[in-house]
């Protein structure tokens, strides 16, 4: 019986990070503290990939759009998109580097 609740819940918790796509953030497991999940409603159906740099207190501070693997072409949801990633907060440290880089999907769905 602990095994089974141990399985679940290391299932459950590494679908937090199953939009971390790549980079040190990931490898350096730092934690994403925001509640926000990585699905958007929007009319454009489809993926969008950016690459995020982080702060030492875990804020956003840049979010570029990578082309390879984005299959969203339109420019608003793009920007709406950023917009919302740039909401996402990873957990503060100072042993974190200065600007620290993941790579995020984020899937666009109708309602």
């Amino acid at each position: 019986m602990k095994t089974a609740i141990l399985f679940l819940f290391m299932a459950f918790s590494s679908m937090a990070f199953s939009q971390l796509v790549d980079g040190p953030i990931v490898t350096d497991k730092r934690p994403l503290t925001s509640t926000i999940g990585f699905k958007v409603i929007d009319n454009n159906e489809g993926v969008l990939f950016y690459e995020l740099s982080v702060d030492r207190t875990g804020k956003v501070t840049s979010a570029t759009l990578v082309k390879e693997g984005t299959t969203v072409v339109s420019t608003p949801t793009k920007i709406k998109v950023r917009n919302y990633v740039m909401k996402l907060q990873f957990a503060a440290g100072t042993h974190y580097p200065e600007f620290h880089k993941v790579k995020v999907k984020i899937t666009t769905a109708k309602q």
